[in-house]
C-alpha cells in the first residue's frame, strides 16, 4: 500500500513558497510607496490604497474561501489562487495608472486569500500526526521570512530596476510552487457545504466602508463622511445579528464570551497596528527626511522582522516554562519603550539610530506575540481551535489595514499631502514630517501600554480550559522526558557492551 504521506516534504516546500509570497507582498511595496506616489503624481491618501486594496481583499475573503475550499477541494482552490497571484503580479508591474495598480493589487489580495485560507489544511493532511508540529513550525518560519525579506527585497529591486520589477519577484516563485503542487497534490473530492453568503457580504461592506471612511476623513469631516460612517456601523450591526442567528456562521462570535481569548485577541490586534504603522510611515521619514535611497531604507526596515524571526522560538519556550503573562507583559513594556525612544529621532538622525530602535521594537514584539498566540489557543477547547485560528489570522490582517489608515491620518495632521509628494524635504517641511512620525509612534506607545493591561487582565483569572490544557502539556512533557531518559539509558548499556 502506498504511503499517503510520501510527498509530504515536497508539499511543505511548495506551500511554504506561497507562505513566503503572501506576507512578503504585504510589506515589499512599503519602501517604494513614496516613489510610486511621485511617479503617478498621487497624494499619500490615494497611494495608501496600493497597500490597503491588497490587505482588505485578503482580509475580507479568507474566511469565505476557507469554507469554499471544503466544497471545491483545498488543493484546487490553492492552485487557482496561485495562478491568480502570478497573473495579478504581472498586471501590477504593467499598471498604466495609480487606479489600475490599486485594482490589480485588490485582485492579488483576492488570490492571496484563496491560498492562505487552505494552505495550513493542506500541510496538515500531508503530514502524519507525529511530524505535524515540526511541519507547522517550518510553515511559521516561512511566514516570518516573508515579512522579514519584504522591505529588503523591495528596496534593492526598486532602487536597481524600478518599482515595477518589485511585483515580478512573485512570478518565478509562483511558477516553482505551482509546478511542485500540480505534480504532488492529490485533488480532494468535491462535496456539498453550506456557507454564510450574507455574513461574507456584510463583512466586506462593513470593512470596506470603514477603511474608506478612515481614508476619506484625512481631507476633513463632512456630510459624506458621516453617511459612510453610518453605513459602516449599520452593516456591522447587521453582520453581528446575522452571525448570531445563522445556522452556519462564517465567524462564531460566541467564542468572544471567553474573557481571556477576547483580551489577548484585542491586544494582538493592537500589536499588529503598531508594527505595520511603522512599516508604513518609516519609508517616508527615511527617504524624504534622512534622504536614504530605497535600498538602504529596505535594509533598515528589516531590523524588527529579523529579530522577531530569531527570537520568537525563544519567546515560545519562555511561555512554556513561565506561562504567557510574564513574557507578554515584558514584551509590551519593551515595545512601548522602543516606540517612545523613536520620538527622539530628528531630521539629523542616522540610519543606525532608526535601525537600533526598530531592533528593540522587534525584541518586544517577539516576546509578546508567541506567548499571546499560545494563550489564545490554550484558552479555547480543542473543538474550537479552528475557529480560534481563523480569528487570529483575521485579527492580524485587520490590524495591518487599520495601521495604514491611522498612519496616513496622523501624517496628514502634521504635513500637507501636496508637500509630502516632493522627493526630498528640507527645513520646515522635513521637521513637519518628523513631527507626524512622532505622533504615529506615540499612538503605538499608547497601544503597547494597553496591550500590557490587556495581557494582565486576560490572565488575571485563569480559565478551566487553560488550566486543563497546561496540565496536559506538562504531563506530556514529563512522559517525553522519561522516554528520552529511558532511551539514553538503553543506548549507554549498548555502548558499554
Amino acid at each position: 500500500m502506498e504511503d499517503p504521506h510520501i510527498n509530504k516534504w515536497q508539499i511543505l516546500i511548495a506551500i511554504s513558497i506561497g507562505a513566503v509570497m503572501v506576507p512578503m507582498n504585504a510589506s515589499i511595496i512599503n519602501v517604494s510607496l513614496p516613489t510610486i506616489a511621485t511617479f503617478f503624481n498621487a497624494s499619500i491618501t490615494t497611494a495608501e490604497w496600493v497597500l490597503t486594496a491588497y490587505l482588505i481583499t485578503l482580509l475580507s475573503m479568507v474566511l469565505f474561501f476557507g469554507r469554499l475550499g471544503d466544497f471545491v477541494g483545498h488543493e484546487r482552490l490553492y492552485l487557482a489562487g496561485l495562478v491568480g497571484f502570478i497573473v495579478s503580479s504581472i498586471l501590477c508591474s504593467m499598471s498604466p495608472s495609480i487606479m489600475s495598480l490599486e485594482i490589480f493589487r485588490a485582485i492579488q489580495g483576492f488570490s492571496a486569500a484563496m491560498m492562505l485560507s487552505v494552505s495550513m489544511g493542506i500541510v496538515k493532511r500531508a503530514f502524519p500526526k507525529h511530524q505535524l508540529g515540526k511541519a507547522m513550525g517550518m510553515y511559521s518560519v516561512a511566514v516570518a521570512v516573508g515579512l522579514a525579506l519584504g522591505p529588503a527585497i523591495g528596496g534593492i529591486i526598486g532602487e536597481t530596476f524600478g518599482w515595477r520589477f518589485i511585483f515580478l519577484v512573485n512570478v518565478p516563485l509562483g511558477i516553482m510552487s505551482f509546478i511542485i503542487c500540480y505534480k504532488v497534490l492529490v485533488r480532494g473530492a468535491r462535496r456539498a457545504v453550506k456557507w454564510d453568503i450574507p455574513g461574507t457580504l456584510l463583512q466586506f461592506a462593513c470593512l470596506f466602508s470603514l477603511v474608506y471612511f478612515l481614508n476619506y476623513i484625512e481631507n476633513g469631516l463632512d456630510t459624506t463622511a458621516l453617511l459612510i460612517a453610518g453605513f459602516s456601523f449599520t452593516t456591522l450591526v447587521l453582520f453581528i445579528w446575522n452571525e448570531l442567528h445563522a445556522k452556519n456562521p462564517m465567524l462564531n462570535l460566541k467564542i468572544f464570551k471567553n474573557r481571556t481569548f477576547s483580551a489577548f485577541d484585542v491586544s494582538l490586534h493592537f500589536n499588529y497596528i503598531c508594527m505595520y504603522m511603522l512599516l508604513f510611515v518609516m519609508p517616508f521619514y527615511l527617504q524624504k527626511v534622512l534622504h536614504l535611497n530605497a535600498n538602504l531604507t529596505g535594509l533598515v526596515l528589516t531590523a524588527s522582522p529579523l529579530i522577531m524571526m530569531f527570537l520568537a522560538p525563544v519567546s515560545g519556550a519562555l511561555s512554556d516554562k513561565w506561562g504567557s503573562r510574564r513574557p507578554a507583559l515584558l514584551g509590551s513594556v519593551i515595545s512601548a519603550f522602543a516606540l517612545l525612544s523613536m520620538t527622539q529621532l530628528q531630521t539629523t538622525s542616522t540610519a543606525l539610530d532608526v535601525f537600533l530602535r526598530l531592533a528593540l521594537l522587534g525584541v518586544g514584539t517577539a516576546l509578546f506575540q508567541a506567548p499571546t498566540n499560545r494563550a489564545l489557543m490554550a484558552s479555547t477547547p480543542p473543538k474550537e481551535s479552528g475557529v480560534a485560528s481563523s480569528i487570529i489570522v483575521t485579527t492580524r490582517n485587520l490590524g495591518m489595514v487599520f495601521a495604514v489608515c491611522f498612519g496616513g491620518i496622523l501624517l496628514n495632521t502634521a504635513i500637507s499631502p501636496d508637500v509630502l509628494q516632493q522627493g526630498h524635504l528640507f527645513s520646515t517641511a522635513a521637521q513637519n514630517l518628523t513631527t507626524g512620525m512622532h505622533r504615529v509612534v506615540l499612538l503605538g506607545a499608547v497601544l503597547s501600554i494597553l496591550m500590557a493591561l490587556l495581557a494582565f487582565i486576560g490572565l488575571l483569572k485563569r480559565t478551566v480550559v487553560m488550566e486543563e490544557t497546561e496540565r496536559v502539556v506538562k504531563k506530556q512533557k514529563k512522559i517525553i522526558q522519561k522516554q528520552v531518559a529511558k532511551q539514553a539509558h538503553h543506548i549507554s548499556i549498548v555502548l558499554h557492551k
